[in-house]
């Protein structure tokens, strides 16, 4: 689909100093929902159509933090299909926007105070499990569907189009598991030496081990379960970012790059920076800017 894939790869020239290596984005905010989910939306829906599991007059089910929503409701759009997503008041307002603009019915899971918990990942888990009894409905279960992988290849293919085989480490948030481990299988099979640093919340460490009980405000991230997509033997460390941390980046990257995301790209960055410091000049780091920030403008991000 025109319009999906191709995004820019920008390299910060602000946030970064001399005694640290290189560090590039991957700017996904490019593509045409402004998010990286698109990629993945379109490879679970075509996948989907070529097994037979979706077929004209059914409807696309799933929870979502909004992001993949929109990018699902906008390739339901595109294709013909209804779409029913869960989410929740935990999520920015624009993206629950954004999925109701393209024709989806958005269904509430209310989160107190507007604060996400792995409780209410849980709530909206259950409650699209209930609405896929309805056999004419289709569920992209995206957290168990391999088509989610797959919609991130061709970003790996595009990283190594730009940059070649020079690259040390690749820097992203874990969330779903489908970009870092769809971008990982085909950065590491090209690049046997590069590691791969994942991203999570400091209070929901469900990848390293950690307590998962705990709130935060990086959208997309943060659930109390490992995905069963994620390639977790690809992963070769773990950096737990604060929320604080993440906003500030955010903010930064913004203001002195021109560069804008949301708060789980200023976690993708700011864990960038610290793997930067580490490595020293003469290294070359890729992270991702997973959507646009004006998704994020209601919100106290940028207050």
């Amino acid at each position: 689909m025109k319009g999906i894939g191709n995004t820019p790869l920008i390299k910060l020239e602000r946030l970064t100093t001399d005694d640290m290596a290189d560090v590039y984005v991957k700017f996904e905010g490019a593509n045409l929902t402004g998010s990286m989910k698109d990629r993945m939306a379109l490879s679970m829906i075509e996948g989907a159509e070529r097994t037979g599991k979706l077929k004209k007059g059914m409807k696309v089910v799933e929870y979502t933090g909004g992001s993949t929503g929109s990018s699902l409701a906008m390739v339901c759009a595109k294709k013909g299909y209804k779409a029913h997503f869960v989410s929740s008041n935990g999520f920015a307002e624009e993206k629950l926007q954004t999925m109701r603009a393209f024709g989806a019915t958005v269904e509430i899971v209310h989160a107190e105070n507007d604060i996400l918990t792995a409780d209410v990942i849980n709530r909206m888990i259950a409650r699209a499990k209930e609405l896929i009894q309805d056999s004419n409905t289709f569920w992209p279960d995206q957290i168990n569907n391999m088509d989610n992988k797959r919609g991130y290849h061709p970003m790996g293919h595009e990283i190594l189009a730009e940059l070649g085989t020079e690259i040390d480490e690749f820097v992203v948030a874990v969330g779903g598991g489908g970009c870092i481990s769809g971008n990982s299988e085909i950065l590491k099979d090209n690049i046997p030496n590069l590691r791969t640093v994942g991203v999570e919340p400091f209070n929901v460490r469900n990848v390293s081990g950690g307590d998962t009980s705990g709130t935060h405000k990086l959208e997309g991230i943060g659930l109390s379960f490992v995905p069963s997509i994620l390639r977790k033997d690809l992963i070769d460390e773990v950096i737990a970012v604060r929320d604080e941390d993440a906003y500030a980046t955010a903010n930064a990257m913004a203001q002195k790059e021109g560069v804008f995301g949301g708060a789980t790209s200023g976690a993708n960055v700011w864990a960038a920076l610290r793997r930067a410091k580490a490595l020293g000049p003469g290294k070359k780091i890729v992270t991702v800017v997973c959507d646009t920030g004006i998704k994020y403008l209601q919100g106290d991000l940028y207050d």
